[in-house]
């Protein structure tokens, strides 16, 4: 019986084949690699940056090298398919962005070294600041009334002409109105850049035990062959209207809505009488020139300490004024003398102060309230990068910016986040990365990026 002898330089061929066919087959599951003859000792690498942005539908190629073994093949997986999807095609490393979103893609050898890419993909430019809400709301006394707010830049707040009638809060991209008593006021809301969204919400009632007034002022200004529309609300109906000289100026009324119109220059009484006979007169003057446009000796922005009070005069517009603030735990606004408005440090912190004519025209003061030192930049105890298991729910505490803050999720499939005053709860939910995004009542921000293993 034969036997053949293999000599030594075939069997060094025959194992190092087989080597190169067992890493090859380790390398499945995160994209395929090629066998790669290395130099020893180089550790794995590739010339894409730590973190990359990638756009949906385009491919970024990269150069993967290194590894501490002689032979080494390479494969590498992304965190989440929808966001991007990775391969490997020998030392060549492709990221294809799928849809707007943030995964890790993470590249290994054969011999066990590993790197980290973040992906982030970029998604629709955010939309222009609205409210879902229509463009007049009526309610009755004690009704509340909720409207989703889209666009803009969060956090959002919301101030009202007239806090009698109505009182509004927002909380969860949602702003929640409540009807006090009968009248008519303007719900504005705004984004953490100023832009502002505005509705009026009317609070009707069937007047009963409530005294004649209308939302007409004592003393009107109008202009030659104009009109304004006010409503009459309380006493008894219906209700009738006069005028002590028709040329200057005359009155109407369909229901509760009281049309006054000016007709030549000069001055009339409108006098409002419910069936009752009680009387609210509204003194009307009429002129020639255009009115001046409602406006403040204030600037765009104010900075005040707590407990400084600046004021400021108003000029022009329909008096009387209202002043309204978005924070009044940070600054509050109120209307002195008439004609100035004074702006109150309460706390530290960002607000906006809102300044009503009666014909519903506006002026924002934006208010920074300081301390006696400069205010401590928002921070966290959570690290920059934090690692959560499956279950476990760390807590972390939240400081220093303009309270209140806003803590949010970017995946709540990989980590939910829940909030109380000034600390935060990560959740792991599933396997993946998400980013833990915290703001300030100013829109200051601070980014936790959560690895969920």
């Amino acid at each position: 019986m034969s036997r053949t002898v293999m000599s030594n330089a075939t069997r060094r061929a025959v194992i190092a084949a087989a080597v190169a066919s067992a890493l090859a087959l380790t390398a499945c599951g995160g994209g395929s690699g090629n066998t790669v003859n290395d130099s020893p000792g180089v550790a794995l690498f590739t010339n894409a940056a730590s973190a990359i942005t990638v756009a949906p539908k385009a491919v970024a190629e990269y150069n993967i090298g290194g590894g501490t073994a002689k032979f080494v093949t390479y494969s590498a997986s992304s965190s989440d398919t929808k966001v991007a999807t990775v391969a490997v095609e020998g030392t060549k490393l492709r990221i294809t962005g799928v849809s707007a979103g943030e995964a890790a893609v993470t590249v290994v050898d054969t011999a066990g070294g590993s790197l980290k890419i973040t992906v982030t993909v970029p998604g629709v430019a955010v939309g222009d600041l609205a409210v879902n809400a229509p463009e007049k709301v009526t309610l009755t006394p004690g009704m509340t009334s909720q409207y989703k707010i889209t666009g803009g830049a969060g956090a959002y707040s919301a101030a009202v002409s007239n806090p009698n009638v109505i009182a509004a809060t927002v909380a969860n991209n949602v702003v929640t109105i409540v009807a006090a008593n009968p009248g008519t006021a303007n719900v504005v809301v705004f984004d953490a850049t100023g832009k502002s969204s505005t509705f009026e919400a009317t609070v009707t009632g069937a007047g009963y035990g409530v005294a004649l007034y209308t939302t007409a002022p004592e003393s009107l200004r109008m202009t030659l062959r104009s009109s304004n529309e006010f409503t009459i609300y309380g006493g008894t109906g219906p209700y009738g209207v006069t005028s002590s000289d028709a040329q200057v100026a005359t009155g109407s009324i369909v229901g509760n809505k009281l049309t006054i119109t000016s007709g030549i220059a000069g001055r009339a009484l409108i006098n409002v009488r419910d069936a009752a006979g009680i009387l609210e007169v509204v003194t009307v003057t009429v002129v020639g020139d255009v009115p001046v446009p409602l406006y403040s000796t204030a600037p765009a922005t104010v900075t005040v300490n707590p407990g400084g009070a600046p004021t400021f005069t108003i000029e022009g517009g329909t008096a009387p004024y209202i002043a309204s603030t978005s924070n009044a735990d940070v600054a509050q606004g109120s209307i002195i003398d008439g004609n100035k408005l004074q702006i109150k440090g309460i706390s530290v912190g960002a607000a906006n102060i809102v300044v009503f004519d009666r014909a519903g025209a506006t002026f924002k003061v934006g208010v920074t309230v300081g301390g006696a030192v400069t205010p401590v930049p928002l921070y966290s105890t959570a690290p920059e990068q934090i690692t959560v298991m499956v279950g476990a729910e760390p807590t972390y505490k939240i400081a220093g910016g303009a309270a209140p803050y806003y803590v949010t999720s970017s995946n709540v499939n990989v980590a939910s986040v829940t909030q109380a005053a000034d600390t935060f709860t990560v959740k792991g939910v599933g396997r993946g990365q998400a980013s833990i995004a915290i703001r300030d009542s100013s829109g200051a921000p601070l980014t936790i990026i959560v690895e969920v293993l």
